[in-house]
């Protein structure tokens, strides 16, 4: 069974922003510096290209794109490399004289 759910406040540019969560507060703290610094990042980009600040929920929507543009990007990669160690793996099991076809850790190490 998971942590106990507790109360917190996150506050992301001035806003309050209640929630429960099992998470501890060390990885909140780096994902509320992560959804900040996105944000004033594209408040910033914004302004310098069209002089105007944008409303928060075009902001927010923004800096959603971003990070899943972002994720999608991440996913891609990690499904290449995995392809890519499988592909190795393969290559070097007969040299390993493991028969199952694959490398177990422990057998690397």
């Amino acid at each position: 069974m998971g942590a106990e759910k507790k109360s917190i406040t996150l506050t992301i540019r001035g806003r309050k922003y209640p929630l429960r969560t099992e998470a501890d507060s060390q990885r909140l703290e780096q994902v509320v510096e992560l959804v900040t610094a996105k944000l004033d990042e594209l408040d910033l980009q914004s302004c310098t290209k069209s002089g105007v600040a944008i409303s928060d929920m075009r902001l927010v929507m923004l800096a959603l794109l971003n990070v899943a543009d972002e994720c999608l990007t991440h996913r891609q990669s990690l499904g290449e490399i995995k392809e890519r160690a499988d592909s190795l793996s393969a290559e070097l099991s007969p040299l390993l004289g493991n028969d199952s076809g694959s490398i177990e850790l422990s057998e690397v190490i």
